[in-house]
């Protein structure tokens, strides 16, 4: 995917065909000199893809951070808030492939649709190094397609801020419910065995 947008034809965001919760994201992206995109999991919640190239104290709005929210009713200066700075910068050049890991766990809500749980960054990879690691998410950041949060919703990768290519990009979808044991009794039998004893003549 190569998205070159022109003074004459803005670029535009692209939005899977189908939505998800939990999931496992991996893509390549290059960045132009002085670009900007991003990757919106759910639609919602972005991870920052910028040419931050070489700057040594990374925000939430370089590179592989993970953007901030925005409340316009606050004053000048504290309208972004609790955005997530990556680790540290470990950019490449504008005009190499990067790769990016991410490991996304969905908020939770109740069967009367009410949030139970916030959404997590399990894990973010950029070039082979963890930037983030199990990042609670308390709503949507700046941009977000909606402002309710939902159980599901499509992968949106920004493309009217710069010229950005994409590819290689495979996900895994967690969308069974997790597996769970119950009724599990067990018993414990003390001494020493070299073969499967009979149970019915030891005492636990």
């Amino acid at each position: 995917l190569v998205n070159q947008p022109t003074s004459r034809r803005k670029g535009k965001d692209l939005y899977t065909n189908f939505e998800h919760g939990d999931m496992d994201l991996e893509l390549e992206y290059m960045i132009a000199k002085g670009s900007n995109s991003g990757i919106y999991l759910q639609g919602m919640y972005e991870i920052q893809l910028l040419d931050s190239w070489g700057k040594k104290y990374p925000t939430s709005g370089d590179n592989g951070g993970i953007y901030q929210r925005w409340d316009d009713s606050k004053p000048d200066g504290e309208k972004g808030y609790q955005g997530y700075p990556p680790r540290q910068n470990v950019s490449l050049a504008p005009g190499l492939w990067q790769k990016m890991k991410i490991s996304f766990r969905a908020p939770r809500f109740d069967a009367q649709g009410n949030k139970v749980e916030n959404a997590r960054m399990l894990l973010v990879e950029l070039n082979g190094v963890t930037i983030h690691e199990d990042v609670e998410l308390l709503g949507p950041t700046r941009g977000s397609m909606q402002a309710e949060e939902v159980a599901r919703g499509p992968i949106r990768i920004q493309g009217d801020h710069g010229a950005v290519a994409f590819r290689n990009i495979s996900y895994t979808l967690y969308d069974n419910q997790a597996p769970t044991l119950s009724g599990l009794e067990y018993s414990i039998y003390q001494g020493e065995f070299e073969e499967e004893p009979d149970y019915t003549s030891l005492e636990a």
